[in-house]
């Protein structure tokens, strides 16, 4: 009753900037303000369309930026860098029937979505070895496997053991990335290729001495290249010493690929997960971590892969807060992927345009007590909270202090059992402190009753009992998409080398005439999108504003 509605209302709006971004920018082409960027196929683009697949004309780049004006985050007068209103969304459960409502949701609203499941033989991958560059490639397999290691190591000398363990991570990764598709007719290595060479170095030296014959490449790693010679190859001198040194990195990750569905998705070779375009696109991607049938260590392994995957991302996501697409990322049961690791998400995320909505059964579970370091930053970076009730007397004593005191006339008054009535004179009258909600009211909460505390939009806080349901019955209902003919602004290589003199960019727009067809195949008289909606794009174009 909190995340799904939370999440359905988050499709809503997006499924809102898709169809009013069709809509208007069918209205662009159709007025000449913009043509399309490439013969796109009709019933692509009305299942696909994005504004970013129509190009302002030059002689009418202002009229083009005061139409889409309110459609924008950034006000950039280069086109090619703008940024468009939409959101993107990360779900993770530990349980399959919520996944399964919120897709069923996200296909009422015709939301794309990536599904990430251990059960689902057709779950996109998690596969590190997606992103192109080699050192990129294994700083991000290194930081994800260190800070795994570190949540699930009790001792850090135990786990890294000066840091060798992390070294030969990024070299493998290096020397994977670069030879394994050469070797493989492009395929992408995986974290199961990097276990066999962990434990058995002479692959290592095998696939070295197949990148030596490439001068090109011996050139470019000839540093990594001495580091296996050193600590890899049959009587080197630190080779022993290293298969010491990776045997925890060796244990963790034959416990991370020992269940065949979590290995199906980090070993993907073909179809991945690229967190850099989730991000940019406005992706989203639900989750289920399988907890009861992965057990409580395989779920928590796999979850906080994925986070610590998706954070890397995040931290390196380019441009500013006024240019990021907001993202938001829902977790729940997050006590299980509490670690240092992932402290980034409560002080770093929102920078980066990425808003955290988590839900725990009770305050212990992020720490024993007010001395817990990663209790006290979760709890302080969470500027929203809501409690129910049925807590520990210690939790609702807490919640009690959260939620503070207000100022309001506290009097006494006095009754007369004579008259079997209050006496109206009052006593005591001070302007002072009362609670806003005492610990015995947040314990006897009702079903559906929470207390809650926020921030407006001016950073005030807000503090006030509130009620939840079970979703609406109008995010169970089919949502029929508009279509539009932008096949009639779409011209073939044949006609766009024929009109190329009359126009700049290739597209000879076709504008209204006396017999053109709707272009419109649904009746849009009243667009809701322009007029009834609180959200309502109000624009003139004889004005230009």
């Amino acid at each position: 009753m909190m995340f799904e509605p939370m999440i359905a209302l988050d499709f809503e709006k997006k499924y809102f900037f898709k169809e009013v971004s069709k809509e208007m920018g069918f209205t662009a082409l159709k007025t000449g303000i913009a043509t399309l960027n490439c013969p796109y196929d009709n019933s692509y683009i009305n299942e696909n369309f994005s504004l970013n697949m129509i190009t302002p004309k030059p002689e009418k780049e202002k009229l083009y930026f005061a139409y889409f004006n309110k459609l924008l985050y950034n006000k950039t007068s280069e086109y090619n860098k703008l940024v468009y209103k939409d959101l993107g969304l990360t779900y993770i459960a530990p349980d399959p029937e919520t996944i399964i409502r919120m897709s069923s949701i996200a296909k009422n609203f015709n939301i794309p979505y990536k599904l990430i499941d251990p059960s689902d033989k057709d779950s996109i991958g998690l596969n590190p070895f997606i992103y192109e560059d080699p050192s990129r490639t294994a700083i991000v397999i290194s930081s994800v496997l260190k800070d795994m290691f570190i949540a699930n190591s009790i001792d850090l000398e135990e786990a890294f053991k000066e840091n060798t363990a992390m070294q030969a991570i990024e070299n493998l990764s290096i020397l994977l990335k670069e030879m394994y598709p050469r070797l493989h007719d492009g395929l992408l290595p995986t974290l199961e290729d990097m276990l066999k060479m962990l434990n058995d170095f002479d692959l290592v030296e095998n696939m070295c001495e197949q990148l030596l014959t490439d001068e090109e490449l011996s050139d470019k790693y000839s540093l990594q290249i001495g580091y296996f010679k050193k600590h890899f190859y049959k009587n080197s001198v630190g080779r022993q010493e290293t298969e010491k040194n990776v045997f925890s990195a060796v244990s963790q990750l034959d416990n991370l690929l020992r269940y065949p569905g979590v290995k199906q998705i980090l070993c993907n070779r073909t179809n991945n997960i690229n967190f850099d375009d989730v991000l940019k696109n406005g992706d989203v991607t639900l989750v289920c971590t399988r907890r009861g049938d992965l057990g409580a260590n395989a779920h928590k392994a796999f979850g906080l892969f994925f986070l610590l995957l998706m954070q890397y991302s995040v931290l390196n996501r380019p441009g500013d807060e006024k240019s990021r697409i907001p993202h938001f990322l829902y977790i729940d049961e997050f006590p299980d992927f509490i670690c240092p690791a992932t402290t980034p998400i409560f002080t770093l995320y929102r920078k980066y345009r990425v808003g955290i909505i988590i839900s725990a059964q009770n305050l212990s579970q992020f720490g024993i007590d007010g001395k817990s370091k990663n209790r006290q930053t979760i709890l302080a970076n969470c500027s929203t909270k809501v409690v129910f009730g049925n807590n520990t007397p210690e939790d609702n004593e807490w919640w009690s202090k959260e939620f503070g005191t207000h100022r309001e006339w506290k009097m006494s008054q006095s009754y007369n059992t004579a008259d079997v009535n209050y006496d109206p004179k009052k006593g005591n009258i001070e302007w002072g402190w009362k609670d806003y909600f005492k610990a015995q009211k947040i314990q006897t909460m009702k079903f559906k009753e929470c207390a809650y505390k926020t921030k407006d939009i001016k950073g005030k806080s807000v503090i006030g009992p509130g009620k939840v349901d079970f979703l609406e019955s109008k995010f169970k209902e089919k949502h029929e998409p508009k279509i539009y003919a932008f096949n009639k602004f779409t011209v073939s290589s044949s006609t766009t080398s024929s009109n190329s003199s009359k126009s700049k960019h290739g597209n000879a727009i076709k504008t209204s005439s006396s017999d053109e067809i709707d272009p419109i195949k649904m009746d849009n008289t009243d667009s809701s999108y322009f007029l009834n909606n609180d959200d309502a794009i109000v624009f003139n174009l004889n004005k230009k504003n």
